[in-house]
Order: C-alpha cells, then sequence, then structure tokens
C-alpha cells in the first residue's frame, strides 16, 4: 500500500525509514541483499528523496551500507555488534529484573505468566513471528514492573543489532531452551529473588552470543562483509 502524502516531508520519511528498517530486522530483507531506492520509492508511493533520506538513517545506525560506484545493501550481521548490544542491552535488563523482583505484585506475576503460557501456545504451532513478539512484551513488562518503563525504548533501540540474530534462534530445536529460560526468570521474580532473577537474566541474554556461529552456520552469507571499492 503506498503511503498518502499528506503530511511533511520528515513524517513521511519516517515511514519509509520504519517500514524498511522492520523489513532488515526481520530479515525479510536479508543481510547483502542490494536495496532499490528507485523500486522502494515506487512501492511506498514516494519520491527517491525520502527514500535516500531512510537509507542515511538506517547507514547511520549500521543497518545499511552505501557503497560508492556499486549500491545500497542490507549491512551483513556483523558479530561485534551483536556482542556490544548484548553487553549493553544485558547491563540494563539485568538491573530492571533485580528491581523487578523486588517491585511485582501478585497481579503483575499473573500477566507474565499469561504472557508465558501464550509463548508455549504459540511455540508448539510453530508460530514464531508471535513468539518473538510475546518475548518482546515479557521484557517490555518486566521494565514496567521494575517501574522504569522508559529504559525499554533504550533497549530497544540499543538491541538492534541484536534481533537480527536473535530471528535465527527462532528454530524448533532451540524453543524448548527459550522457554525454560524465561520460566526461570519469572519463577525468580515470583520468588521475590533478584540475585537469581539477576543471573538468570544474564544466562538468557548470553545465550546468542555463547551460539553464535551456530546461529549463523545455515546463512553465512549473512555475516559476509560488503567489499567497499577503494576507488
Amino acid at each position: 500500500m503506498a503511503f498518502k502524502n499528506n503530511s511533511t516531508r520528515e513524517p513521511i520519511a519516517g515511514k519509509a525509514y520504519a517500514s524498511i528498517k522492520r523489513r532488515i530486522l526481520d530479515l525479510t530483507l536479508a543481510p547483502g541483499e542490494t536495496l532499490s531506492e528507485q523500486r522502494l520509492a515506487a512501492e511506498f508511493g514516494l519520491s527517491r528523496t525520502p527514500v535516500r533520506e531512510a537509507f542515511k538513517r538506517l547507514e547511520n545506525e549500521g543497518l545499511v551500507d552505501v557503497v560508492p560506484q556499486q549500491g545500497t545493501f542490507v549491512s551483513p550481521i556483523r558479530r561485534e555488534l551483536v556482542m556490544d548490544a548484548q553487553f549493553a542491552r544485558a547491563s540494563l535488563e539485568c538491573a530492571l529484573v533485580r528491581l523487578a523482583s523486588q517491585k511485582r505484585t501478585e497481579h503483575d506475576i499473573v500477566l507474565l505468566l499469561e504472557n508465558l503460557e501464550a509463548q508455549e501456545r504459540v511455540a508448539a504451532r510453530g508460530d514464531f513471528d508471535t513468539l518473538f513478539r510475546l518475548d518482546e512484551e515479557m521484557h517490555e513488562a518486566i521494565a514496567a514492573i521494575a517501574g522504569r518503563p522508559n529504559i525499554w525504548s533504550l533497549i530497544s533501540d540499543i538491541k538492534i543489532h541484536m534481533d537480527r540474530a536473535r530471528k535465527l534462534t527462532l528454530r524448533p530445536d532451540h524453543i524448548p531452551t527459550l522457554l525454560k529460560q524465561h520460566k526461570a526468570i519469572l519463577d525468580a521474580i515470583g520468588a521475590g529473588d533478584p540475585d537469581r532473577a539477576e543471573a538468570t537474566m544474564n544466562e538468557h541474554l548470553s545465550f546468542i552470543v555463547e551460539h553464535f556461529d551456530e546461529f549463523i552456520a545455515a546463512n553465512p552469507t549473512f555475516v559476509r562483509e560488503v567489499v567497499k571499492s577503494i576507488f
């Protein structure tokens, strides 16, 4: 569906940016894929300028590579950026889960367990897109229970390079581990045990970096660097 040009250029550019970014993060646009300014502009019903501005924002975030005389490409999944994102996210979320375990109410626990049950249901039918969304909602809820809901927005920006790698973990053989880790986190919060809550959260968030090579083995081109021209 084309975007309606009924507002200023910045909101229009923002819509193009958000749409392209979403496709990159969910791997609809795969690492290394060529991005056509002209094709996307036609798809969105825009001039090429807002798409060009979106590319620039995405380049600044490390999600797009603009290579002179070659083109614009979806950036590869870069190991160092995944590791940095995990380090920063774990620092914040471990602090949040400690607070959540101290501040949680019975109602909070009920809602968290309902979320976990929903995760188990959608996982059983192989609906990994919904599982990913419920996973996000659980972590966001923990931030809210901790009394720091705005920190989740910060984490969402920090973890963009983790998110593409996380998509590769959503395989039937790894889902039981994911759900087991989520249950351990919620059990620790419910028990009001901040030390155990922090430890289980750290274990959960470390999983992706500890198994990074395994997760990308089936898609080795996803981490291939774009060769930049020296001219």
